[in-house]
């Protein structure tokens, strides 16, 4: 008797995908509507709303060849939440866009509505709807609408002399996708939290709620790459820096990769950390290690905002240094 054939996404079609996942998501509550309509209806629970998007594109933002549906699902609602983490706010209701070729399997696509619900239940995020096409590569673009519970903490707002600092640790993100494309020796917990920090990121949502209350007057999240994003940051203050380079909180499970990757040039510029990069008054950062520590996270201060030039103390200008980070139009 001949195996059945895997069934595919072609098989059910378009509203019936729609209809599948659409069952999964619940119920809307009164007043609501979310799924089966133009557009989501909603009750905005505060008066400052966050918006934000990201696109995850198959051969480019993942490889299906070690990236399960499950984990691309979670990651693509992880990097919007983190979006939100950078403000200070806290994320409510996301819209998901799935561009599918006919031959996907039904279960990858199953699989990523199951990363999806995963990650919105870890972050407390409801799925209301979406859009789902065919398309010539795994495509998954996410939505999504956070609240800003106080004025919310923008890259532009730096001052001289503030802190620059960054909460856990860098590079981690790079090793796993090191490991995952070529492999090294290296010890199986270190190896499985290494990929993790590639395939299942955490957002620093609390983390980013805590700097904002403690007075945090410009943040950014680390997605590509601590220079880089450090650049944007100042970019938008209007300032400089001086940072020192062996302040940085480099990943201890980078020391076995140092045949693989430098650690230091990861954690500068590898990117995909979704730690929180922040400045703050430097009185204050004792209080914002207290606060955070009580999460569990390391808040370490890197350098000092400054008027005129940028620098890494040893190492030259800043900008030079963050050539190295995600472009997505110029980085392949």
């Amino acid at each position: 008797m001949a195996l059945k054939e895997r069934q595919t996404v072609a098989d059910i079609g378009e509203f019936g995908l729609i209809e599948r996942f659409a069952a999964r998501l619940g119920a809307p509550p009164e007043g609501e509507t979310w799924a089966g309509d133009d557009s989501a209806v909603l009750r905005a629970p505060g008066s400052t709303l966050l918006y934000t998007t990201d696109l995850l594109i198959e051969a480019i933002d993942f490889d299906m060849g070690y990236a399960s549906g499950a984990d691309i699902g979670w990651k693509a609602l992880a990097v919007n939440v983190s979006d939100i983490a950078a403000m200070g706010g806290r994320p409510h209701h996301a819209v998901v866009g799935l561009g599918l070729t006919a031959d996907c399997p039904l279960d990858t696509a199953d699989r990523i509505l199951d990363g999806l619900l995963s990650a919105a239940s870890r972050w407390g995020v409801q799925l209301v709807g979406g859009d789902i096409s065919s398309a010539s590569a795994l495509v998954l673009y996410v939505a999504l609408i956070g609240v800003a519970e106080a004025e919310p903490i923008r890259r532009s707002g730096a001052r001289p002399g503030d802190a620059i600092c960054v909460t856990g640790v860098l590079g981690g993100a790079a090793g796993g996708l090191a490991l995952l494309r070529a492999g090294a020796a290296v010890e199986e917990a270190a190896r499985r939290r290494l990929v993790a920090r590639q395939l299942r990121p955490e957002a620093r949502l609390e983390e980013g709620r805590r700097l904002a209350a403690l007075g945090a007057t410009a943040m950014i999240d680390v997605s590509d790459g601590l220079i880089g994003d450090l650049v944007h940051l100042l970019d938008a203050s209007e300032l400089g820096c001086s940072v020192v380079p062996e302040a940085v909180p480099v990943d201890p499970d980078l020391v076995p990769l140092r045949e693989v990757l430098d650690p230091l040039e990861a954690a500068l510029t590898g990117g995909e950390d979704f730690e929180l990069l922040f400045t703050l008054a430097e009185d204050t950062v004792q209080r914002a290690r207290e606060s955070l520590a009580e999460l569990g996270t390391p808040v370490t201060r890197i350098g000092a905002t400054q008027e005129g030039s940028r620098r890494l103390l040893g190492d030259g200008p800043l900008d030079a240094a963050g050539e190295g980070g995600w472009d997505h139009l110029r980085t392949r």
